[in-house]
């Protein structure tokens, strides 16, 4: 072997430890970042024309990456954020609801139906009307509240998903960024691993936004899909906007309002389910029983009479609503809002507690209206008040314990998940440390053969 080959091999050498104790080192000062995948250094022999070994070389540098679990965690990613949305959603309905308490709907219609067994016992009673009449406003004020609350928040729901398919239409064209970088940098042979450890990360943080489907071609380029239609490339990116479509809310493509992604996963998900489906249920089961809980009370009121004034009981007044029209008032319902008659406002003793004309001391419609609380009907699927509204409720309860449970399951797979990705591409400064002291010693063993081939050089030339 000539002095001059000798130098060549330990430069070769040199270099090649050197960007080995890089990588490591890059290696060490990322031990605490969640998002790197350890890199490991491949080397291999270097070897002339004529096959015989010149050094040695960096084949390649690794990265530790097991996609499978990479796959797993974006699924749970998105199921975890469609739980967790969910069930935030659901507690502010909740809350509006106010299920048990003493502002409870059940209560205030409670009371109201109690306010007719009390007048029915003493039917001329001024005071017992009067208590009759606050109780019917507590009770409409109360429905109004739940129906105005939960348009409130349908209202959010549409605003979250505004700005949550900004930050999908953000994420896509920063992913295509990512995939222009990792492209270039793969055909020009330079080392891409960091660049997709962030492009893995925003993946995984646009999953937890919407479902999504990723495949990673041969040149490292991820192309994305969200609900089937194309998100992301190296080339380009879509970007979407969320329209009312049938009365539904829509992710579209912007270029094409026709082009509707599908989306079954993810915050947006639960927005868009909450939105177009769940809470619309819940605001037809509380109109139904406020139309039916009116048209009820109504039925019965228009029956009865009042007291006597001016020699004479009336008879045909609508408790809820003004005039009659086809037996049914007018306007007893504006916007929400249950109307209490404006006559029976005025003066309490239009309040038809008499089943017999002419007879303040019959409490027989009162006594009925009080029995019309236990009793079931064909508009409310055979049920009472109170069991149609405990229907309602249980679905909401039932939807909440749902996603509180789908929560935990998927928060706790998906940090199991997480520890196993961790122990297979995550850092151990043990071992880094070692692979710096092999590489140091490599490398200082690297410059001796220098100094040798130097010594050597210096020999011949004192030989002259």
């Amino acid at each position: 072997m000539g002095i001059g080959r000798l130098f060549d091999i330990s430069v070769r050498s040199m270099s090649a430890y050197q960007q080995a104790l890089d990588i490591t080192s890059n290696n060490i000062t990322n031990a605490n970042n969640p998002a790197y995948s350890r890199q490991k250094v491949l080397l291999a022999s270097e070897t002339a024309e004529n096959g015989s070994g010149v050094g040695v070389k960096v084949q390649d540098v690794l990265r530790i990456k097991n996609d499978l679990l990479g796959v797993q965690i974006v699924k749970y990613q998105s199921t975890l954020a469609d739980a967790d949305k969910r069930s935030t959603m659901l507690k502010q309905v909740e809350a509006i609801i106010s299920e048990p308490s003493s502002n409870g709907l059940s209560n205030y219609i409670t009371d109201f139906f109690n306010s007719w067994d009390q007048l029915s016992t003493n039917p001329n009673s001024i005071p017992l009307r009067l208590n009759i009449i606050q109780k019917a406003q507590g009770a409409g004020d109360r429905f109004k509240q739940i129906l105005d609350g939960l348009s409130d928040v349908q209202a959010t729901l549409k605003n979250d998903a505004n700005t949550t398919v900004a930050q999908i239409n953000s994420g896509l064209k920063e992913l295509s960024g990512y995939n222009s970088k990792i492209y270039e940098s793969v055909t020009r042979g330079l080392n891409a691993n960091g660049l997709k450890d962030q492009r893995d990360e925003l993946i995984t943080k646009l999953s937890g936004k919407v479902n999504l489907s990723v495949h990673v071609d041969e040149t490292g380029s991820a192309n994305v899909s969200i609900g089937g239609v194309q998100g992301a490339d190296q080339y380009g990116y879509n970007q979407f906007e969320m329209k009312i479509i049938d009365g539904k809310l829509r992710m579209v493509s912007t270029a094409d309002s026709n082009t509707v992604a599908v989306v079954n996963s993810g915050e947006l998900f639960a927005i868009t389910d909450l939105y177009s489906n769940k809470i619309p249920q819940y605001k037809s089961g509380f109109e139904n029983l406020q139309n039916v809980f009116v048209n009820k009370v109504n039925e019965l009121h228009l029956s009865g009479n009042s007291l006597i004034q001016g020699g004479a009981s009336k008879t045909n007044i609508p408790f809820f609503g003004e005039s009659v029209i086809n037996g049914v008032a007018v306007n007893a319902i504006s916007n929400g809002q249950i109307k209490i008659n404006s006559s029976i406002l005025s003066d309490p003793k239009n309040i038809a507690a008499s089943e017999v004309a002419n007879n303040d001391g019959n409490g027989g419609i009162a006594n009925k209206m009080a029995r019309l609380f236990d009793a079931a009907f064909v508009e409310l699927n055979n049920q009472s008040f109170m069991d149609y509204y405990s229907t309602t409720l249980n679905a909401l309860g039932m939807e909440k314990v749902s996603s509180d449970k789908s929560f935990e399951s998927s928060e706790t797979i998906l940090q199991q998940l997480k520890n196993e990705q961790t122990s297979y591409s995550g850092v151990s400064l043990d071992e880094e440390m070692t692979n710096v002291l092999k590489y140091q010693r490599s490398y200082d063993a690297a410059a001796k053969m220098i100094k040798v081939a130097d010594e050597m050089i210096q020999t011949i030339l004192q030989m002259v």
